[in-house]
């Protein structure tokens, strides 16, 4: 003999059902026709003072800051010129 089914409890909908999930962004940077260059590199910058021990790789570095691999890879340079950064053997960039 088996055991009586349980009625299905259906839960209400939640408005955060429909939310469909994105790739992580730094949404500051999503606007970055309208700032310069220079507040780009700026902000990159901080967001590794700001994150001690971040180490992306070009890859993922410009999909966190929603660049073309070569704008990333062109700003991450500059600041491993600059001495702000350090890029690894590993293919990933710290800060200095």
């Amino acid at each position: 003999m088996t055991a009586p089914l349980r009625p299905s409890v259906s839960r209400p909908p939640h408005p955060l059902d429909d939310i469909k999930p994105r790739p992580l962004s730094i949404r500051t940077l999503d606007n970055r026709r309208a700032l310069k260059d220079e507040d780009v590199r700026n902000r990159i910058q901080g967001e590794f003072i700001e994150m001690r021990g971040f180490s992306p790789t070009l890859e993922q570095a410009a999909r966190l800051f929603d660049l073309s691999r070569e704008e990333c890879g062109g700003i991450l340079a500059s600041l491993v010129r600059e001495g702000a950064l350090t890029h690894d053997a590993d293919g990933r960039y710290r800060l200095a």
